[in-house]
């Protein structure tokens, strides 16, 4: 999963994608966002976000080797294609909801299009793995940046988001934090007991 996040980052670097500076997606408790707070984040990202994301993203090229280089290069124009096939799938789903299909139509047929997509992406990821692997070091070093002002960017979204949400859409956001923190302790008490399981199979076969 570690590697899953670092290709993603290292990609997103390359193609300057701007995560959240849209409407959240995914959750129930996500307000939609009017255009004068999208408009607030996305500048927030453009002028503060992006340039030190580029900078990082100029240093990892620079440590990298020429045909690592061209690599990458390949991998960010399939990732854009990626991309916009996974935006165009997405309108056209849109559009199939608004025809009046019924919930269980939609969910086999968003299964049935999606599966060559998600089958994709798999092979994706799967050709990454080896340039990660190989740089690792560097890409650690010139991520870097990113994770020493990844809190202070987050108090500051959430500050733009507060001057443009009601009282109410800032309760339903706090319930998703709420929600996000429990599913987060959830899952590292899950990953620990995994390990004590495991190593407690290898304690027994050292034996």
């Amino acid at each position: 999963m570690r590697q899953v996040i670092l290709v993603i980052l290292v990609m997103s670097l390359g193609l300057g994608v701007v995560f959240a500076q849209g409407k959240h997606r995914g959750h129930k408790h996500h307000p939609k966002l009017n255009k004068e707070a999208k408009a607030a984040l996305h500048k927030f990202h453009k002028e503060t976000i992006y340039p030190v994301n580029k900078m990082a993203y100029g240093q990892l090229l620079a440590t990298l080797s020429q045909e690592d280089q061209t690599f990458l290069a390949q991998k960010r124009v399939e990732e854009k294609a990626l991309h916009q096939e996974m935006k165009s799938m997405h309108q056209e789903m849109k559009g199939l909801r608004e025809s009046g299909k019924s919930r269980e139509e939609m969910h086999e047929m968003r299964k049935e299009k999606f599966a060559p997509l998600k089958e994709k992406r798999i092979a994706f990821m799967e050709s990454m793995k080896p340039f990660m692997e190989r740089n690792k070091a560097l890409i650690k070093t010139s991520m870097e940046p990113m994770k020493e002002n990844r809190e202070v960017w987050k108090a500051k979204k959430e500050a733009i988001l507060a001057q443009y949400l009601s009282a109410e859409e800032k309760a339903k956001m706090e319930a998703c934090k709420k929600e996000r923190t429990e599913r987060g302790h959830r899952g590292r008490n899950r990953a620990d007991r995994r390990g004590q399981r495991h190593e407690g199979k290898r304690g027994k076969g050292a034996v």
